[in-house]
């Protein structure tokens, strides 16, 4: 990967290439995860210490070897289920039917294979005439010619008294010295049987960044079809980013460009973009959002939001409420039916039901060493252009002046007004040209 980071936490539709391995697992046994890591891996440990029981491998020789560290872990256990933790798409379907597989023949083991266009890199399937699995043959020790072949997508189950048998003996006589686990289906006792991938992106295995990006296609692919057979429109999947803890309700419309990460909540009938990101948001029902950023906040249902917006973490949009264009929302809640239409600022306040919220007004909620918080009151309406200098309080029904700094309460009902008178001052700009223009004589 060319990366500080190791591979197994490198993300993909959302979640680390390990999560993805670690979810089918669960979903398709009943028993916790055991994971094999090396002894380097200590961010993978702090990562995943609480989702797994760990077993550490101090030397890495091999995948086998890595099994054989689990021993004591499965001690009781009567079939294990063994994954790679660089296949994020394996599925959960795939995984419940090779165990299936296992349980209804008399084999020791039973491989997950697919056809694939492309071998490199992959163990090869090789059968008898009989149609047996005989063999599993890597890339490493005898390079593909790059022709179709039935691959082994190191998905295993197997039945453990056969698996400890055949792993005492193993041996390393291969290209690499290494342990592999893919050697011992054709050495447990009663052989292996195969059963092949639901889906044929469940082959794809990241070792590059290459693969990274076909993997995060794979997956968006398969969320994008979830949602569209849960009745959502996605106007053109190719151009619409989703990732795969998404959840959006029916009728509603995801517009190309759009971006939603995270473990966003989209409800029913809502329109969503063009080129929207949103991250990790709770979107009601009926909700409009244009092109702008959304993250770690909470829309009711009927809010709309026009291009251009900001609403960052903590904020929450009460019922029917409006963003126009170029305003940003942070730690703050407005409520219902409030108006904030363009070029303002929402910085830890309480804006109440049915405020207009002028053009140009912000919250100065910073005092150069701690945030203070503004109480807007409902019905009241805030001139174009107003600064309210925070601590400060708007009560219910008052209104500020267009370009007023506001540094004390305003009372309920009142109109409040700072700001200096003007001055015309006449003839002020002839005089200015006059004196630049004898300035520069007497320069030259």
């Amino acid at each position: 990967m060319r990366s500080r980071v190791p591979k197994v936490l490198h993300p993909v539709g959302g979640l680390s290439l390990l999560e993805h391995s670690l979810r089918a697992a669960e979903a398709a046994t009943s028993g916790r995860p055991i994971l094999v890591v090396s002894e380097l891996d200590g961010s993978v440990r702090a990562r995943l210490q609480a989702r797994a029981e760990l077993v550490v491998q101090a030397e890495p020789k091999g995948t086998a070897a890595a099994v054989a560290e689990a021993r004591a872990a499965l001690a009781g256990e009567v079939v294990v289920l063994v994954l790679p933790g660089d296949m994020p798409l394996l599925s959960a379907a795939s995984l419940t039917r090779l165990i299936e597989a296992l349980d209804a023949s008399e084999a020791g083991a039973a491989v997950l294979t697919a056809a694939v266009t492309e071998a490199r890199g992959y163990g090869r399937i090789v059968r008898s005439g009989d149609g047996r699995l005989t063999k599993i043959v890597e890339d490493a020790d005898e390079p593909w010619d790059g022709a179709p072949a039935e691959v082994n997508l190191g998905a295993y189950a197997f039945s453990l008294p056969q698996l400890w048998e055949a792993l005492a003996k193993l041996t390393a006589d291969n290209t690499q010295g290494e342990l592999y686990l893919s050697w011992l289906p054709q050495m447990v006792a009663g052989g292996a049987v195969t059963v092949e991938a639901t889906d044929p992106d469940e082959a794809i295995q990241v070792n590059d960044r290459v693969q990274l990006a076909q993997a995060e296609a794979a997956l968006r692919r398969r969320t994008l079809r979830r949602l569209m057979l849960a009745g959502v429109t996605v106007t053109d999947p190719s151009a619409t980013w989703v990732d795969c803890d998404v959840e959006v309700g029916a009728d509603t419309v995801i517009a190309p460009g759009t971006v939603i990460r995270g473990k966003s909540r989209i409800g029913s009938d809502c329109v969503i973009g063009p080129f929207a990101e949103l991250e990790d948001v709770e979107i009601g029902n009926g909700c409009r959002i244009g092109r702008s950023h959304l993250s770690g906040c909470k829309l009711a249902d009927g809010v709309d939001v026009g291009p251009f917006n900001r609403v960052r973490p903590d904020s929450e949009m009460g019922p029917k409420t409006h963003l126009g264009t170029f305003t940003e929302v942070v730690r703050s809640r407005v409520g219902e039916g409030s108006q904030i239409p363009h070029l303002s600022y929402v910085g830890d306040a309480e804006v109440g039901r049915d405020v207009n919220y002028g053009a140009g007004s912000i919250t100065a909620n910073w005092d150069g060493q701690m945030k203070h918080r503004t109480v807007i009151a409902d019905g009241a309406r805030l001139g174009s252009g107003t600064i309210l200098v925070a601590p400060v309080e708007v009560g219910e029904g008052a209104y500020t002046g267009a370009g007023s700094i506001i540094t004390n309460d305003v009372p309920q009902g009142s109109l409040a007004v700072a700001r200096a008178r003007q001055r015309n001052i006449l003839g002020w700009v002839a005089r200015r040209r006059a004196k630049a223009t004898n300035a520069t004589e007497d320069a030259s």
